[in-house]
């Protein structure tokens, strides 16, 4: 087991260590983090690939991961392989190396309500582009 830890003290993502992969497609790969967590009472975990992962040919294929506050399961981490050369040997060079890591977030709860209208605003209905360059 690798334990997880941050590069730098002042790092907000807490790095994650490939301990196994399992081939799921020809070219996705679940990486096993070999850790479960326990998060405290509020707070949930968002699973993001680290920067250097350009550096490959893998990025991560649910582009988020959520870790539930209840979750007590294993971590793994998703991945597609997009390289030319075989996907399963590409991964298995992975395996010992920081791959991804792990924000701790606060919850914020939400009511959610259905309601018939929103109230106006300057923007109004404008979307992708609406407010210039």
């Amino acid at each position: 087991m690798s334990v997880p830890k941050r590069g730098h003290e002042t790092d907000a993502g807490i790095d994650l260590t490939a301990m196994a992969v399992e081939q799921k497609k020809p070219d996705i790969f679940f990486f096993d983090t070999g850790i479960s967590i326990h998060l405290s009472t509020g707070y949930y975990a968002e699973i993001v690939p680290r920067s250097s992962i350009i550096k490959t040919d893998f990025f991560l294929a649910n582009s988020v991961g959520i870790i539930d506050p209840d979750y007590r399961g294993r971590i793994f981490v998703p991945f597609r392989y997009i390289g030319t050369d075989d996907g399963a040997q590409a991964a298995e060079e992975l395996l010992r190396q920081r791959i991804a890591q792990m924000l701790i977030r606060k919850l914020e709860p939400c009511r959610i309500e259905v309601v018939d209208s929103l109230e106006d605003t300057v923007r109004g209905t404008g979307g992708f582009g609406s407010t210039g360059l």
